[in-house]
């Protein structure tokens, strides 16, 4: 709960636009090494990955054979703002949870197959994020009920730091229950993250990159067309937490 409520808290401040500015500006002089580099770059990408963010069940699973989800999301990473990159970029507020608020939106089309589409814009700052992604329900042949599964595929991408972009390829498999308010689900899955500098920063900075472990747990509340997700993550030994609010039709 704590958690949740220093996410919530610092939100605001990032969506009010004074309180909280991100902004990047990676040279020699205060990423040192390549470890540095490395280092800044594993947070980075943890905070660049497109989390599952949904429940195991198909949009289109609904009365009508297609679904939309709209939806506002907000994911905090845990960081060590005290660790030498952190410290070396002097990013002024920074604690130990960096918020990302997100737009999500997300469709289904029959035969269980969804779409998403997440963005990041943080005010008064040069990170910009976004991804996409695919996912095919296979629930129905689980000869359970109530019991959901899927498969899903995506990519997401960190760019608007100057020579300096970051790309996530993943995918992951999930199981969940598709009760009638609340749907629990858990999902493991893997993904590859490049760092790629450019200009100035690639004669330094090699090239790095990484392949890692991902994790989920979360639950779904749907009470009519609102829908609320909260959700715990983790890329590799970075922590995530994730509340989504939404609509869903």
């Amino acid at each position: 709960m704590n958690k949740i409520k220093t996410l919530v808290a610092a939100s605001v401040f990032l969506f009010a636009g004074n309180a909280y500015a991100l902004n990047f500006n990676l040279s020699p002089n205060n990423l040192p090494s390549q470890a540095t580099f490395e280092a800044l770059s594993d947070d980075l990408a943890a905070a660049t990955w497109m989390n599952p963010s949904n429940s195991a069940e198909a949009h289109s699973a609904g009365l009508i054979p297609v679904g939309v989800q709209a939806a506002i999301e907000i994911t905090g990473l845990s960081v060590d703002s005290n660790a030498a990159h952190w410290q070396a970029m002097n990013i002024s507020g920074l604690s130990s949870t960096l918020p990302l608020p997100r737009v999500r939106l997300s469709a289904g089309i029959p035969f269980g197959l969804d779409f998403s589409y997440m963005i990041l814009q943080m005010p008064n700052s040069n990170v910009k994020m976004s991804g996409y992604e695919g996912r095919m329900a296979f629930g129905s042949f689980i000869p359970l009920p109530f019991i959901e599964a899927n498969f899903r595929v995506y990519q997401s991408s960190l760019t608007g730091v100057t020579d300096y972009e970051i790309k996530n390829q993943g995918f992951g498999a999930m199981i969940g229950a598709d009760l009638p308010f609340v749907k629990p689900y858990i999902e493991i899955g893997q993904v590859k993250s490049t760092s790629t500098p450019s200009g100035n920063l690639a004669l330094v900075f090699n090239e790095y990159s990484k392949t890692q472990t991902t994790t989920a747990l979360g639950a779904k509340l749907q009470l009519a067309l609102f829908v609320l997700n909260l959700e715990t993550s983790k890329v590799g030994d970075k922590k995530l937490s994730t509340v989504k609010v939404g609509f869903e039709f």
